[in-house]
């Protein structure tokens, strides 16, 4: 085989003047002192089996630069030895390939080999062949992947050099495409897991949605029924109760009624929380006097029950930063459920500590306590625990998970230190006011 007439050194600078086919930012300098790495060089496999064609390329294309970037020139002499270094560079940017080596068609196979089982499709391959005749060009550039190919004996410095631009500049536009393909991919994955994360969501919300228009059916149902019942009873046969029987039947009404509202002021209370329409309005508040005035309105209830309540507390204030209506929501629900799930004839006992930044506000009662199945599921909506009030109190299974909500959004926090038969002790702290 032979290769002419590259027989003398050449630098060339192209520009439009000469060549229209080189963009201007297609820059050919040399660059002596451009240190060849990873990123600034362009990987140039050699193929053949002529150590004088490897030479020569080397002499010729040393000092080429294109984009700034030089070529790192690797040198194979038979197709095996090319698989084994394509594989060690796969962002190998272009191949000159001889044909015949090892054997007639050696460099077709690598062809083959490189587009079909290493399933590269980026990196330009350029044909050069010194016996045209084994691989004809029209048969070649139909049945193979290559990008050029040239004859040996046509192949001159000048041809080599825009063969070898043509070639980068397709790599370099399609390596740009790849890029931005595969962040486009990227991102199309990233919006798929969102959206499959927003399904889920949507999903659980509609359980949710489910099984809160169920329980709510379900425990309006009960009470709705009874008032039906009584004041059809009231309505149809008036003069057959006596008084005493009247009032009783208004006070039971009276208290399914409120069974409702409670139950329908708990949901309008978790809608507005999980819609972020909870409006908190933050004051200077004293804890003490708002758990005193909170007994106050829980007086006849454990009076019922036989419970004493009992406010333990070293100090007349005790400032907190936090919202009043949302304070009082906590404390009535906490209050309310000591002594609604307290046995008869038991104490209720309440701590005000002030800590370095927070006030704390333990609630015990002397009820039956938790096991850990309960505690786990504690402050989750519609939580049905095992103890049961024990006065035949309603709940509703909203009242800790709103505590939980409201607390969290005053910047508090709230925990329960239980255990089976020794009553529930829940630990309500809040910021301690920076403001007299």
């Amino acid at each position: 085989m032979f290769w002419t007439p590259l027989s003398t050194k050449t630098t060339i600078t192209m520009n439009p003047e000469n060549d229209q086919l080189f963009q201007e930012e297609d820059e050919l300098l040399a660059d002596t002192e451009t240190e060849k790495t990873p990123e600034n060089v362009w990987n140039v496999l050699i193929v053949d089996d002529e150590e004088d064609i490897h030479q020569i390329t080397h002499f010729v294309l040393d000092d080429y630069v294109y984009q700034g970037k030089r070529l790192a020139l690797i040198s194979a002499y038979s197709a095996e030895e090319a698989k084994t270094l394509f594989r060690s560079h796969p962002d190998t940017a272009l191949i000159l390939l001889d044909v015949v080596m090892e054997t007639n068609d050696a460099g077709l196979k690598l062809v083959k080999y490189i587009r079909e089982e290493e399933q590269n499709h980026f990196v330009r391959i350029i044909l050069r062949t010194g016996q045209p005749g084994y691989a004809p060009e029209k048969e070649v550039i139909f049945k193979y992947d290559i990008n050029d190919y040239k004859n040996k004996t046509e192949l001159t410095d000048q041809k080599l050099f825009t063969a070898i631009t043509a070639s980068l500049r397709s790599y370099s536009d399609i390596m740009t495409i790849e890029s931005y393909r595969q962040h486009l991919e990227e991102k199309v994955a990233e919006r798929t897991q969102e959206l499959n994360q927003k399904n889920q969501e949507l999903i659980r919300v509609n359980q949710e949605k489910n099984e809160f228009l169920g329980i709510a059916a379900h425990d309006l149902k009960n009470p709705l029924a009874s008032i039906q019942t009584l004041a059809n009873l009231i309505h149809t046969s008036f003069d057959d109760f006596p008084k005493p029987k009247i009032l009783e039947f208004s006070r039971m009404i009276e208290i399914s009624s409120q069974k409702m509202f409670e139950l329908i002021k708990n949901l309008l209370d978790v809608n507005a929380i999980e819609s972020g329409k909870t409006n908190l309005f933050f004051n200077p508040l004293d804890l003490r006097y708002l758990v005193l005035l909170t007994l106050e309105n829980y007086m006849e209830t454990a009076k019922a029950k036989n419970i004493q309540l009992h406010v333990h507390s070293a100090d007349e204030k005790h400032i907190v930063w936090a919202d009043k209506t949302a304070t009082t929501q906590v404390l009535e629900n906490l209050i309310s459920n000591a002594i609604k799930y307290s046995p008869r004839g038991k104490h209720v006992h309440i701590h005000l500590l002030k800590q370095e930044k927070n006030i704390c506000c333990e609630i015990q009662d002397e009820g039956p306590g938790l096991n850990e199945k309960d505690r786990g599921k504690l402050f989750g909506k519609f939580a049905r625990l095992t103890p049961r009030p024990t006065g035949g109190e309603h709940s509703t299974g909203l009242g800790l998970f709103i505590v939980k909500r409201l607390v969290t959004h005053m910047n508090g926090s709230i925990r329960c230190e239980t255990e089976v038969g020794k009553g529930s002790t829940f630990i309500l702290e809040l910021p301690v006011s920076t403001e007299s």
